[in-house]
């Protein structure tokens, strides 16, 4: 009987190691995208539908997939097992591609150890397979990655026709390696430690690879870890339409991994484990820069010189894209032993490379000693009033607040609600100017940058119900312009007119006071063409108007009630304008790209134990933009005195992250995000009784 790799080998499909001597694989592609998981099927089930949309976008991916096997064959049954799961995933990629299954696959060498690449070019992807032995849930396996990190096993031979060996340090420098070769902007692993329960333990050293991979390259690609086998305690948050997409491509996996139906077609039913995980999407990134000051439990973490870093005065800190943590002009390193002191020698070395994720762990770039379940790489944490790096994980993960201390100052404008003021540059300087309109004018008070303004000045007649303003460039000459909502429709005052007042569209008339449409408003790109389009929640559902007399809209959605709070952005980075709307058991969002399966709205908060995280209660105290420069959209909510932004992953919000603490005060009653100080992201200004306070 022909072994499955060998058959695969007939059809243009084989892995090199189905030879005698080896085949030479196709080189490493540059990549955007790059997953690193342990198993053939986690990428199928935990990152979906991420990487779905990426294949039919063409969008570039190298997947490296670490274990080989399913944790008890041994031998010639673990390389069949392996190449069942290896055709399976070939077949179910191609599928998603649309696409028939002409690989590429050979042998390659990466530091030193041989792997088997797949790439499929006319989809651009590739797989990568490390073969290291399947460990078990629990690491049961002798020769288990959970093994290798408490330092019972040196290492192990993969589970290849042409094998190699590996222990720790070449499983880091292998997947360094491939981070170098590739150089991605995006990462995208598993659970990194068992903050969020149960998990596969060839799950978690997996994302401890990645992380670690990633400080030894050097890289500054965001990294996003996806929750594994926990997630099942969590509200299903997939839309059905997507879901069955997904479904269809593990069924095609299952159908040559399990033999529950013929390899190249799709079984009746997948595992059912599979069918709990799937539907539902929850992952936490890490942030490419923070500033501010660094707490743990209220107390703040101080440089006064050389040597250890304790707690006292606050001092400010900076996280730098390529992760260094720096005070006081010095940097934060580990030496050994895990002690933690700050220095005058800076540099990205993986001792001094510090990884802040959304839930506030700060992981360190360099492998710990030894490992425990579910605790598998080191975190700053504290000792006996010292920082100090410890294992992390299941029962010890710290949660630090690194952010900016606000600025307050009288507030310059006066007294309205709060969706009728915006922050954004109409005086053409590159600093926000918060705006208003108010008694048929158009008022600006200029920004100084700093979170301060001057007094206010008017710029044109512009007569809109206030709670309707809406500013962006939506004539396309790279400035901003201001509209709003009158009795005939849209009315802009136009940069390119010395703003000028203008009828825009006839769409959104309406006489009367401000309601849920007039303060959904917004100037956003719905098409892509660099021009921004009025969209807002009407009649019809969410639309976007263009420019014209005729009412022409576009329907982005007929789901959200009438009166939600609504806002419209860029959550996925593919310049066409998305939504959201806040419900009471959080955000839901709805993607332009989505529109041909579905144009419901999807849950995209995060939630923890079954506890999905609250959105703004209503347009005033919530703003949709991108307060990380990554190109997509971040929902932020002024609550509790502080201000709190859940950053956008393309197909939902990761945890909510602090971008402000404030004093202690009233209740903050408006929200606005601009761009203060002209370096390209947004910052963050809240109306706080009598005063304005921002956070840069």
């Amino acid at each position: 009987m022909l072994a499955p790799m060998r058959r695969l080998l007939l059809l243009a499909l084989a892995l090199a190691a189905c030879s005698e001597a080896p085949v030479a694989g196709p080189m490493l592609p540059d990549a955007p995208n790059l997953a690193v998981v342990a198993h053939q099927d986690d990428d199928l089930i935990f990152m979906q539908p991420d990487l779905t949309n990426l294949v039919e976008d063409r969008a570039g991916m190298v997947n490296v997939y670490v274990t080989a096997g399913n944790g008890h064959e041994r031998g010639d049954d673990a390389l069949e097992v392996a190449e069942r799961r290896y055709e399976g995933l070939l077949k179910s990629y191609a599928q998603a591609a649309g696409l028939l299954p002409e690989w590429v696959c050979g042998d390659i060498e990466i530091a030193g150890h041989r792997a088997d690449h797949c790439r499929l070019e006319a989809a651009d992807i590739s797989l990568v397979f490390l073969g290291y032995p399947d460990g078990g849930i629990q690491g049961e396996n002798r020769r288990s990655l959970q093994s290798l990190w408490e330092g019972k096993s040196s290492g192990a031979m993969t589970i290849s026709g042409h094998p190699t060996r590996y222990d720790r340090a070449g499983l880091v420098e292998t997947v360094g390696e491939i981070i170098n070769t590739v150089k991605p902007r995006t990462i995208r692993t598993l659970e990194i430690a068992g903050t969020h329960g149960r998990d596969h333990t060839d799950h978690m050293i997996a994302a401890a690879l990645a992380l670690l991979g990633t400080a030894a390259a050097h890289s500054r690609a965001e990294l996003i870890s996806y929750r594994g086998y926990g997630r099942e305690e969590e509200p299903a948050n997939m839309i059905d339409t997507l879901f069955d997409r997904s479904t269809n491509l593990v069924s095609h996996y299952e159908a040559c991994a399990t033999g529950c139906a013929q390899c190249g077609l799709s079984c009746p039913s997948i595992n059912p484990a599979h069918a709990k995980w799937l539907p539902r999407r929850y992952a936490v990134g890490t942030r490419r820069t923070a500033a501010g000051v660094l707490r743990l439990d209220g107390k703040c973490a101080t440089v006064s010189g050389d040597g250890p870093v304790s707690f006292g005065a606050c001092t400010h800190w900076e996280l730098t894209v390529d992760g260094q943590l720096r005070s006081e002009g010095r940097c934060l390193g580990a030496l050994p032993g895990g002690e933690l002191v700050a220095t005058p020698e800076c540099s990205p070395d993986p001792e001094r490379r510090f990884f802040l994720d959304d839930e506030g762990h700060l992981w360190l770039g360099t492998p710990p000693d030894s490992a425990l379940a579910r605790s598998h790489l080191l975190c700053v944490g504290a000792d006996g009033g010292l920082l100090r790096a410890s294992l992390c994980g299941d029962g010890n993960a710290p949660r630090w607040d690194l952010s900016e201390v606000p600025t307050q100052t009288p507030r310059p404008i006066p007294a309205l609600p709060g969706r009728a003021v915006r922050l954004a540059d109409i005086t053409g300087d590159h600093r926000a100017d918060l705006c208003y309109a108010s008694a048929g004018q158009l008022v600006c008070a200029a920004g100084n940058g700093d979170g301060t303004f001057a007094a206010p000045a008017t710029i044109t007649a512009l007569a809109i119900e206030p709670e309707s303003l809406a500013i962006g460039d939506v004539d396309g000459d790279a400035l901003l312009d201001a509209c709003g909502r009158d009795a005939s429709g849209v009315r802009c005052a136009l940069s390119t007119a010395a703003y000028a007042s203008v009828p825009w569209s006839a769409s959104f008339a309406r006489d009367g006071n401000a309601d849920a449409t007039d303060r959904s408003l917004a100037a956003t790109d719905a098409n892509g063409d660099g021009i921004a389009e009025i969209c807002g929640l009407g009649d019809q559902g969410v639309v976007c108007v263009p420019r014209g007399l005729g009412v022409v809209t576009t329907v982005r959605s007929r789901w959200p009630a009438p009166d939600a709070p609504m806002w419209s952005g860029d959550l996925d980075g593919d310049h066409r304008a998305d939504w959201c709307v806040s419900l009471p058991e959080g955000p839901a969002c709805g993607l332009d790209r989505d529109r041909g399966l579905t144009t419901d709205g999807a849950t995209w908060s995060f939630s923890q134990a079954g506890v999905r995280e609250a959105g703004p209660i209503d347009t005033a105290v919530g703003a949709l933009g991108d307060i990380d420069g990554d190109g997509r959209a971040d929902l932020c909510t002024a609550r509790d005195r502080t201000i709190t932004c859940t950053r956008s992953q393309g197909n939902g919000f990761g945890p909510a992250v602090t971008l402000a603490s404030l004093p202690p005060g009233g209740p903050l009653t408006a929200l606005w995000l601009g761009d203060l100080d002209g370096n390209g992201s947004l910052d963050a200004c809240v109306e706080d009784g009598p005063a304005v306070t921002c956070v840069r």
